[in-house]
């Protein structure tokens, strides 16, 4: 049994006369008729009483009917749905991002992509950069949010924004109350870091420009991720470098400082494994462009 049988088996019900369906389906009315005693044949039931003056279903035309109508329903949908999928208009884009990235203005953005297609669905992931790379290696990330040392030759990469780094200290901390931050005013200062595993070279020039300055930085306390550096820094353990983007996120027992010259600004760039032909993907991907 194929869909157009049970088309035209609906066109003959719905109009209760051969010749008018036959019309309607651009068919030989004596094709047609030939097609529904085939489908009789084929269910082994009568699905018309027919007489040469009128077409009426029986009771099991009745019934397959509903079914019928019910079958060709879902394959019309199955057809829009796939057309959608190609035109990436449906489905689920995965995505991982940078805590310090999860600001109010790529909420934006990401909101406004769901606004113009809603049958998207995001599966967000807040992971470090390098975790977003080899996910995207390996094929489980469609697009990330990333801040990366190295580009792999496999995927593909659009900047997106330069950022500052600020300083995060304890409210009320000592060199909050410095007029002008100098590089030798962290001298024996207790710092809490984000694991070099997960976030390698981050904090390297920042060292750096103190060891040249004479002033030899402790480190207190690792943390295993933004949110708990963040937490820690708030309770007291130490201060941190950190991305001038988590200072629009208001924490209590936080403050944050310029400081001072020396430091590169931070790249951002969107990233992409290179050949993922995603419809979902390209069609973010030339959404985001025009909003970047």
């Amino acid at each position: 049994m194929e869909l157009r049988h049970m088309r035209n088996f609906v066109a003959v019900a719905e109009n209760l006369s051969f010749r008018r369906a036959a019309q309607q389906l651009r068919l030989a009315q004596p094709a047609l008729s030939s097609q529904i005693r085939d489908l009789e044949t084929e269910l082994g039931v009568k699905l018309f009483e027919r007489s040469t003056r009128s077409v009426r279903l029986t009771m099991p035309g009745q019934i397959f009917l509903k079914e019928a109508m019910a079958v060709l329903a879902g394959a019309a949908l199955a057809e829009q749905n796939v057309r959608r999928a190609n035109q990436g208009v449906i489905g689920t884009l995965k995505i991982g991002l940078l805590a310090p990235l999860a600001t109010q203005k790529l909420a934006r953005v990401l909101n406004s992509f769901r606004k113009q297609n809603p049958n998207v669905q995001f599966l967000l992931s807040e992971l470090t950069s390098i975790e977003q790379i080899h996910r995207l290696q390996e094929d489980k990330l469609d697009v990330g949010f990333v801040r990366p040392l190295s580009r792999p030759a496999e995927l593909e990469f659009q900047n997106l924004e330069e950022a500052a780094m600020v300083l995060a200290a304890p409210a009320g901390h000592r060199l909050m109350g410095i007029k002008e931050l100098k590089w030798s005013d962290f001298d024996g200062e207790q710092l809490v870091l984000v694991h070099p595993n997960l976030q390698q070279g981050f904090y390297d020039r920042f060292l750096e420009l103190c060891k040249a300055n004479g002033a030899e930085p402790v480190v207190g306390q690792y943390a295993n991720d933004i949110n708990a550096k963040m937490w820690l820094i708030s309770a007291g353990f130490g201060i941190a470098p950190t991305m001038a983007s988590l200072a629009e996120v208001k924490r209590p027992g936080l403050s944050y400082r310029k400081l001072p010259p020396g430091l590169p600004m931070l790249e951002t760039v969107v990233a992409w494994k290179r050949g993922n032909n995603s419809p979902i993907l390209k069609n973010f991907l030339q959404f985001f462009s025009k909003q970047s």
